[in-house]
């Protein structure tokens, strides 16, 4: 008897990449002056749905916009905004059925940001995007580990599949911490808008438990509380810890996880402090690696089997590691020199390059920096300065091939700005990770379904029956559970069936002919 093993595996079903022109409008805010010349642009996007028809897969997000502009007004001061476009789009994708799961990424190519005609406060948008779009299934199959007796394998492979444990588990957290605003920035009298993400930093699997570590990066939009009312903007992370039953999980197995914001809510409470509740779903798959050996890819005699493609993303590895960029420069001319410096972050990265070596993942890209800071001026007026900074690394993950895939995210740990005489002098520190995965379409067979056979009916013969004194065709045909019609046609002699004899031999079907 042929030797088989059930997995349950994450099965490709189709992925696809596609372009999507967004456009919209942007206003500045009421506590915002004027723009006379925008400085500096950039664009990032987030995922707000995922829908999924029969072979497409809709795509509903948000392009957040920030633009550093010169004000139009006598001191030249520089200012910042930002503003969202909402955007609708989708992605063909063979194969795609609602239900399945799915990967979105999407990335902004171009942007481009001019005047609208008529009204010097708006900006029209139009931005390019690339989405990708990946879907997979969970799906049980019964595969041929050994050649059949009598057979004969003429060609055999060693597969590697990731085996999922159990099912895909979905757990609720809510984060939540108390927290000031910074000194520098004025007391809040009126939330705006708030966002946030969620990231997994760190996920450990013991013995049916999954431990999951995180932060979520919150962004406050908010009315100060002062004459001008002027418009300010936090940034706060929140770590936070949990757990997941995963029943038959084990030290050693690999985990996928998730975090997806589903609501904020963030409240003022004493000044100078806010605090938040974020809820947050976590998805966890729990798989463990198995290697089976010289599996049959083609047999002589295939009949009893069918041959199937699998197509499945296998998780190689993940590394991290810490990148420090530093740079000293002077103000720029056109820049009044820094009195004090009020805020300073990391407001766009970018990855320009990846290239995948030998047990390790090469990376280059850049990173924005921008400065609010109180300006040299009698009037002490605040300024901002923008400025993009390059950066390069590796990051080690055993097992790393050339041609694998590879994901990158940078994000930004501590940013330390100062003065030093005529100089400005930045220090960021950026955490980078990447994630090396591999797409692997083996050819397995699997036990095919036997068609089913209809069974043959062998008609019974029909048996001689004798008429006897008070008989009608209809008694004779309720007796034997047949109809007069049936009866009938297998005797034809009969040409009246109100009329037959006594003693007249007729011909009686057999019920299973009707």
């Amino acid at each position: 008897m042929a030797e088989t093993e059930r997995l349950k595996v994450h099965l490709v079903k189709g992925e696809n990449r596609a372009q999507a022109v967004v456009r919209g409008q942007i206003e500045v805010p009421d506590a915002k002056p004027d723009v006379d010349k925008i400085l500096s642009k950039g664009a990032n996007t987030k995922v707000r749905k995922v829908s999924i028809v029969p072979d497409k897969v809709i795509v509903e997000g948000t392009l957040t916009l920030q633009m550093m502009y010169v004000a139009f007004k006598p001191d030249q001061s520089v200012h910042s905004m930002h503003d969202e476009v909402k955007f609708t789009t989708f992605v063909d994708v063979e194969g795609a059925e609602p239900g399945m799961e799915h990967y979105v990424e999407v990335t902004v190519e171009d942007v481009r940001i001019t005047p609208s005609k008529g009204n010097p406060r708006k900006f029209d948008v139009t931005a390019v995007l690339s989405i990708f779009v990946k879907i997979t299934e969970v799906d049980e199959l019964e595969i041929l580990i050994s050649t059949p007796p009598g057979n004969e394998a003429l060609a055999t492979e060693d597969i590697t599949v990731e085996h999922l444990i159990g099912e895909k588990i979905t757990k609720q957290v809510i984060v939540s911490e108390q927290f000031d605003i910074p000194e520098e920035k004025p007391d809040v009298e009126k939330i705006l808008d708030t966002k946030a993400e969620a990231d997994i930093t760190e996920k450990k699997v013991v013995a049916n438990k999954v431990i999951i570590d995180g932060e979520v990066s919150l962004q406050v939009l908010y009315v100060a509380m002062e004459p001008q009312q002027s418009v300010h903007e936090v940034h706060h992370t929140i770590k936070f810890s949990s757990f997941v039953e995963v029943p038959e999980a084990q030290p050693g197995m690999n985990v996928q996880a998730y975090a997806v914001v589903e609501g904020i809510s963030v409240e003022p409470v004493i000044d100078p402090k806010l605090t938040a509740d974020i809820v947050v779903k976590l998805i966890i798959f729990v798989s463990e690696t198995r290697t089976l050996e010289d599996v049959p890819t083609i047999l002589r005699d295939e009949e009893g089997f069918e041959k199937i493609r699998l197509k499945v993303d296998r998780e190689i590895g993940s590394g991290e590691t810490q990148v420090v960029v530093r740079d000293t420069a002077e103000v720029p001319e056109a820049k009044p020199d820094i009195v004090k410096v009020l805020e300073a972050r990391v407001d766009q990265t970018e990855i320009k390059e990846t290239k995948i070596l030998q047990g390790k993942v090469l990376i280059k890209g850049n990173i924005g920096v921008e400065v609010v800071y109180v300006s040299a001026k009698p009037d002490q007026a605040v300024h901002a300065l923008h400025q993009r900074h390059n950066f390069s690394t590796f990051v080690v993950v055993p097992n790393a091939q050339p041609d694998m895939n590879v994901k990158v995210r940078v994000d930004p740990e501590f940013v330390s700005v100062e003065q030093v005489g005529i100089d400005v002098h930045k220090e960021v520190v950026l955490k980078v990770r990447a994630n090396v995965t591999e797409i692997s379409q083996p050819t397995v067979y699997v036990p095919g379904i036997s068609p089913t056979v209809a069974p043959t009916v062998t008609p019974c013969p029909p048996t001689p029956y004798t008429v006897q004194k008070g008989d009608t065709l209809g008694k004779i045909a309720a007796a034997n559970k047949v109809t007069v019609e049936m009866i009938l046609a297998i005797n034809p002699e009969i040409t009246n069936p109100d009329v037959i004899s006594v003693g007249q031999v007729i011909m009686i079907p057999c019920p299973a002919m009707g």
